[in-house]
Parts: C-alpha cells; structure tokens; sequence
C-alpha cells in the first residue's frame, strides 16, 4: 500500500460551506498565517490559502502501485493517456467544481508514502520511482537517488526528492512513526514546505527538520547550486 499526498494550486473556491478551519501548532511554521487549512466536513479533501492568497487543493489517495499514484496527480487529462484510464485528481476537480491554476505543469504536488519492513529489500531504482512518482514502465532518465534518513530503533525513515518533478517521498521501516506521526501530520506538513518551497524558493519554518528537507529539494533542482552536500546522501544506481 502507499499513500499519495496530493496539492494542486486551484482558483478562489467560493463560498467556504461545510469546511471547518484546522488548526495550526505554533511549531508547523515561522508565522502561523503561512497557511490557511479548511477540510470539508463530509467529503475527503481540504482547501487551503498561503500568505501570498494563493488557493489549493488538497487529498490523501491510497494507491497500489506506482502507476497508480502516477495517474492520481494527473490535472488535466492529456492526449497520449488512454480515454479508458482513470485520472482521479482530473475527475474529482472537475466533479467538483476547482478550477486548477497549472498551466506549466501537468501533474499536481505530490507527496508518497511507502512502508518497508526493510528498507534495502526496495531498489534504489524503485526507490528512485517513488521518489518521482514514475510509473513502473517509464523510462529512467536519471541516475542518482538523493535522501536524508534517520534511525530510530534501528528502524529507518528515508525522506527523498523527486527530479524536477514536482514530487517528494518517504519510505519507512517504523509502523508506530508512520500510523501515529507521519501519515496524521507530518506528511501533510512536509507537502506544505515543499510547495512553498517550490512557489516561493524558502522554506516557512525555522525547524532543523524543514531546513534539511529544503536543502534536499534544491539539490534536485537542475539550476539551483545553493545546498550542502554534506547534509545529504547521493547514491548511484547501478546500471545492468
């Protein structure tokens, strides 16, 4: 199973009827108006507003494969996918009403969760797939994969960065930290910096964690030189 943290930049949505404001913890960001967050009180996702009165919106999908969560970031349906297939962030905005605001990208932010009893039974190629969002038969242009990780109870969190592709993961052995920390919060949370980092080229927090995650994502940036390598691992994937 893996999880698919989604966030597409969207038009005013109107008249806010039947979402409830969510509360923000002081520690989430370095001024508490960075974001906005209402979740509907009925269906499953959120709307929210950043501090430039930008508009998103927000979902949390299950997905069974990696070509699943590559069609559930879909925007807008394009000319080479099938009519047959479903693109479930394209339809749900549609049915519902958003107005998507990508004109220069065709996929929406996204942010995928995978858990591994051992990490080192997932490829760095496959690892290299999640982190993109790539589907299981697309080419494989690049040959790096770049994480940071932490062991807590020998058990290991690896927090990676898509290439240029609007895209961020995480892969963990640690169930307790995945059902009771990541997947009710942090998930959603490391989503938000990441579009913010992606809007605006900062990070909207002053935590050590946001920070090495900001550096992570700018060393996957193909003009952007200004990160720390020795905060970061980059391993080679081997070719055969």
């Amino acid at each position: 199973m893996m999880y698919s943290d989604i966030v597409v930049p969207i038009e005013h949505p109107g008249i806010l009827s039947g979402y409830k404001q969510v509360h923000v913890q002081p520690y989430m960001f370095d001024h508490p108006v960075r974001f906005t967050v209402y979740r509907h009180q009925t269906h499953s996702h959120s709307v929210m507003m950043d501090d430039k009165k930008q508009w998103y919106f927000a979902i949390r999908w299950e997905c069974n494969t990696l070509t699943d969560v590559k069609y559930t970031r879909h925007v807008h349906r394009p000319s080479y996918v099938d009519v047959n297939t479903t693109l479930k962030l394209a339809d749900y905005l549609a049915n519902s009403g958003f107005t998507s605001q990508m004109t220069d990208f065709d996929k929406a932010f996204v942010h995928t969760t995978v858990f591994a009893d051992n990490l080192d039974n997932i490829s760095l190629s496959k690892q290299l797939r999640i982190a993109n969002a790539d589907g299981e038969d697309d080419p494989a242009v690049i040959q790096t994969v770049h994480f940071i990780e932490n062991t807590y109870n020998s058990q290991r969190t690896r927090f990676l960065s898509g290439f240029e592709s609007y895209s961020i993961a995480t892969i963990t052995e640690n169930r307790y930290y995945l059902q009771y920390i990541h997947l009710p919060a942090a998930a959603f949370l490391h989503l938000q910096y990441f579009v913010y980092f992606q809007q605006y080229a900062t990070i909207p927090s002053k935590q050590m964690m946001a920070k090495l995650l900001g550096n992570l994502w700018a060393s996957t940036q193909a003009m952007n030189r200004n990160w720390n390598q020795s905060l970061l691992t980059i391993e080679n994937i081997e070719i055969r």
